[in-house]
């Protein structure tokens, strides 16, 4: 079986528990929780981490998708603000700015 049909066999659901073994990760959370008074919140470093990180994972030619998918509305605000973060601004500020570029009156501009 190629990667690619592997990884299709085992695509998550949203119904999915994320796990992974991490023991060192675990005593090192641990040790830093020790030294905050008030303690760490490991869940929201793990949503924190698991966002940047999917973010990291994506090409620009998948975050064009995403935020296409997103404009179509098959993607939540929640989903596309993880997925894209600030690209979903800077995408947005593109668009509009080519929209504005594509609506200017060019009847007196000429080329050499």
């Amino acid at each position: 079986m190629s990667a690619r049909a592997e990884s299709n066999a085992e695509m998550a659901t949203p119904n999915d528990k994320i796990q992974f073994r991490g023991a060192a990760e675990k005593e090192a959370t641990h040790v830093v929780d020790q030294l905050r008074l008030g303690g760490i919140n490991v869940s929201e470093l793990a949503r924190r981490g698991l966002a940047e990180k999917l973010r990291e994972t994506l090409s620009d030619e998948e975050k064009a998708t995403l935020h296409q998918r997103y404009e179509q509305g098959e993607l939540s605000d929640e989903v596309a603000e993880i997925l894209l973060g600030d690209a979903l601004e800077e995408i947005e500020r593109e668009r509009e700015a080519f929209e504005d570029a594509s609506e200017l009156d060019r009847t007196d501009v000429f080329q050499r």
